[in-house]
């Protein structure tokens, strides 16, 4: 799929790259760093009272053709917008995207400030979008210029690129043209490289794109495909990054694996070092990794399917232990449970319901299929205040939530007009949730068209 690099003198590789048939013209790409790039990791700070959230602001933003009361569209991803003017924090705005949208809510009052819908003469009914990732790009050699943009894809392989700020869709391309059942799961920009977009399949297959720097005003760019990871498993549900380790992590249906990302190989497009990280089984239930995400950058919290617990552990302490597998080609580790902090959770047998952490504050939350969200603070464990696995400590036993927020009882007066079952007739699954820095808010996402926005502090009479 993608085309061996073509070493040039002076300088760094150019690709020629075929977007829907189409050639497309050459483009150096920079196999470095961004120059504006600076690793930093702020402190833990401990919340007083990590249990103390209501509800603020329940809303149907994804409704197919605008229907206020549908309760079908499901509703797959939110993520806080970082803030380009103060490193490692985030905007009051957080983006969703389910069914043929994406919305952008600034949670502080519940306004939807912009939605951009796909229902157009260009996607069909059935192109939803199943993933969604912020980046901050550079638009000068420093970065002392920049824009937010986010990318969301799904069915049919379709990426979407989106700069809210002036509510343009400014590129879209697809990552598996000629194969009209591709869907994308994943997406994750790298972390030191802004542009860098890597995408992960149903097939199992992740690949790495370079979306360009978008030439103002008329966004000239053009996306080029760097690599392909071949599959080592089926579905990859997510993407993560230690920076610590350059560190690609994906939970997949089949395993957790993480490749270590070296510039030099990508450029001379050889074989990335890979290593799985092998989880115990729980019931003879084996490893769906359907959440991954990073509590801290050497923390890795994940959790499978059916095994009713979520796992900590450190990527450091883990590739300690690896060895050579079998295949004498990759490497695995086993993760003990000597290496682990466990959370106890649901023993549902659902599936594809999506952490959310915040590294300051190291809250992390999980939803349910009923509803609810499963609140830890796990800030004594990271700091070593507690004695854990984290820091070398003994085990423990499966340590509690602080607190389980259960689903409100709401009015829904378009429901009912519609003569439609309540939203708690069925199961109500919450499939991704996010932590604002500090946690002040937690926002949740769910199955039945519902994005629901959770403050931190005594209610307010002016609180909805």
């Amino acid at each position: 799929m993608s085309e061996k690099s073509k070493s040039r003198t002076g300088g760094p590789a150019a690709k020629r790259v075929k977007a829907g048939g189409r050639g497309v013209p050459l483009r150096k790409i920079e196999y470095k760093f961004d120059a504006s790039y600076r690793f930093g990791e702020r402190p833990v700070e401990k919340v007083d009272d990590p249990s103390d959230f209501h509800p603020q602001y329940f809303l149907r933003t994804h409704s197919k053709n605008n229907d206020p009361a549908d309760v079908q569209t499901q509703i797959w991803q939110c993520s806080f917008e970082p803030n380009p003017e103060k490193a490692h924090s985030m905007t009051n705005v957080v983006a969703t995207c389910g069914g043929s949208s994406v919305c952008f809510i600034n949670v502080d009052d519940g306004e939807v400030v912009l939605k951009y819908n796909r229902s157009t003469k260009m996607a069909t009914a059935g192109e939803n979008l199943y993933a969604q990732v912020w980046t901050t790009l550079p638009l000068d050699s420093m970065g002392l210029e920049t824009m937010n943009i986010l990318a969301a894809a799904g069915a049919r392989s379709t990426v979407l690129l989106i700069h809210p700020e002036v509510g343009v869709c400014y590129q879209m391309f697809r990552t598996v043209p000629n194969k009209a059942a591709a869907v994308v799961c994943a997406l994750l920009f790298h972390p030191k490289k802004a542009a860098w977009l890597f995408c992960g399949h149903e097939d199992g297959q992740i690949q790495l794109w370079d979306v360009g720097i978008p030439a103002l005003p008329r966004y000239d760019t053009t996306p080029v495909h760097l690599l392909t990871i071949p599959a080592v498993a089926r579905d990859v549900y997510n993407l993560t990054f230690s920076c610590t380790h350059d560190l690609l992590i994906a939970g997949c249906d089949g395993g957790l694996f993480g490749w270590k990302i070296d510039m030099q190989k990508i450029e001379t497009n050889d074989r990335l070092e890979r290593t799985e990280f092998l989880l115990p089984e729980v019931d003879g239930n084996g490893s769906v990794l359907d959440s991954v995400c990073m509590l801290r950058d050497d923390l890795l919290a994940a959790k499978c399917a059916l095994h009713g617990q979520i796992y900590i552990f450190s990527i450091s302490r883990s590739l300690k232990k690896r060895t050579m597998a079998k295949s004498g080609s990759q490497f695995e580790t086993q993760v003990t449970d000597d290496l682990m902090l466990k959370l106890k959770w649901s023993n549902t047998d659902n599936y594809y319901m999506n952490m959310g952490v915040d590294p300051i504050s190291c809250i992390l939350v999980c939803g349910d299929d009923k509803g609810a969200l499963w609140v830890y603070n796990v800030a004594d464990y990271v700091t070593g205040k507690v004695s854990s696995p984290l820091t070398e400590g003994s085990q423990l036993p499966p340590i509690e939530p602080v607190k389980i927020l259960d689903w409100p009882e709401l009015e829904d007066a378009e429901v009912e007009k519609a003569r439609k079952l309540r939203l708690d007739t069925y199961d109500i699954v919450v499939d991704k949730c996010a932590v604002s820095p500090g946690g002040h808010h937690i926002v949740a996402v769910t199955s039945n068209n519902m994005v629901c926005i959770w403050k931190r502090g005594k209610e307010e009479d002016g609180d909805n």
